[in-house]
């Protein structure tokens, strides 16, 4: 049973809360939201896909969901095994709250008969729009002709389901975010939710901010001898594939102009003089290597969806006493850090820019300091997670 008082906000009972996801395990917008249950008192369990080699003890228990792409596409044969598998888990679990995350998940849980709230993790119709504009991108210049015509029936199919997800995934939305509480990771995304679902006192805004717990570890930042840059991400150097994170051109720039080092986390590639990858590392690591160096970038070229993105790097790049240098198309990341970052239009102009701060490392140095300060008062997930409770008081 759940008591909440009205007064105080509070809700008494010990909650068991389900996350539910498509996907699998680690996934740290879903563990945040979990440790912030567990900091207060709740239960917390998960289902999805079964993760491999998870040792996380967030979890009382995980759940094996198996989605597939058909039933994503709400194919009936296919959604109706995901419910199934759904309901046995529920019999199982007992929650008293689900915490469904992304769209897929709220669609299903709605067909219940329990209360739960959507987390929105990508806003979905702007997801729909960029499956599309993959699925329309132009061959590959080494594919042959004679292969393009064999493929024109494949990209013909593909066209048809990218145009089908785009109406049918941004109906689910408009359904779930009109009558279930809503969070999401922007204040964008939020206000053209309640545009178009006209849900004004339900939808929160938490964005994906660092627990506190990760980033208290860091102390003021230290001045570098050298200017040396970094990129955390594993997926941005395949255009084709993430047009909307294309970071084409970077480690050239690197090579060709006198503007410091650069290391890359997250991707393997060909180390060389002013140019070092360093692979996957794990998050303690990867604060770490980060604090190694002065400015961290969010290189990705120019692009229409960038107003819907709030990439998680640049709150970890100012925790960990980087300067923040992004795409001015990237709007959410000057809001959220104010006047602690510098944009750019293109490559050309971030040559510039780099090439100032390599010539005066004091006025560098100074804007880090600047940026560690605001990171450690602001940037913090606790500062927003009241707004999960209250979401889940709502149900």
């Amino acid at each position: 049973m759940i008591i909440i008082s009205l007064a105080t906000n509070d809700i008494f009972a010990r909650l068991k809360i389900l996350h539910l996801s498509h996907e699998s395990l680690p996934d740290w917008r879903i563990e945040k939201a979990a440790i912030s249950a567990l900091n207060n008192s709740h239960e917390v369990a998960f289902a999805g896909i079964y993760p491999k080699d998870y040792n996380n003890d967030t979890f009382s228990e995980i759940f094996s969901v198996v989605w597939t792409a058909k039933a994503r596409f709400g194919i009936p044969f296919y959604w109706r095994s995901v419910k199934k598998q759904l309901a046995k888990i529920i019999r199982e679990a007992r929650p008293d709250i689900v915490h469904a995350h992304n769209i897929f998940s709220a669609k299903m849980i709605s067909e219940f008969d329990i209360p739960f709230v959507y987390d929105d993790h990508e806003y979905w119709p702007i997801q729909a729009r960029l499956l599309k504009e993959i699925g329309n991108l132009p061959a590959s210049e080494k594919t042959e002709a004679v292969q393009s015509v064999f493929d024109l029936p494949k990209r013909i199919r593909r066209n048809f389901i990218n145009n089908y997800a785009v109406k049918l995934w941004t109906k689910w939305e408009s359904e779930v975010v009109s009558s279930h509480p809503t969070i999401t990771v922007s204040s964008k995304i939020a206000e053209e939710m309640k545009t178009t679902a006209g849900n004004t006192g339900k939808i929160f805004v938490v964005p994906n901010y660092p627990l506190r717990a990760e980033v208290g570890i860091f102390t003021k930042p230290l001045p570098h001898p050298r200017l040396s840059c970094t990129y955390a991400g594993g997926d941005a150097h395949n255009k084709e594939k993430y047009p909307h994170l294309n970071r084409e051109g970077l480690p050239e720039l690197f090579g060709n102009h006198d503007i410091g080092d650069l290391t890359i986390i997250g991707s393997e590639g060909h180390s060389s003089e002013n140019v070092r990858y360093v692979g996957y590392l794990k998050r303690d690591s990867m604060y770490m290597e980060m604090s190694n160096h002065s400015i961290g970038l969010v290189p990705f070229k120019q692009h229409w969806s960038h107003a819907y993105l709030n990439p998680n790097k640049a709150y970890e790049y100012a925790h960990a006493g980087l300067y923040v240098m992004c795409t001015s198309s990237l709007t959410t990341i000057r809001e959220s850090l104010k006047d602690n970052c510098s944009t750019f239009e293109g490559y050309e102009t971030l040559v510039t820019q780099l090439g100032y701060f390599k010539s005066n490392p004091d006025v560098l140095y100074n804007k880090r300091l600047r940026i560690f300060e605001f990171a450690q008062a602001n940037l913090i997930w606790e500062k927003n997670e009241q707004d999960i409770f209250t979401a889940y008081q709502m149900c």
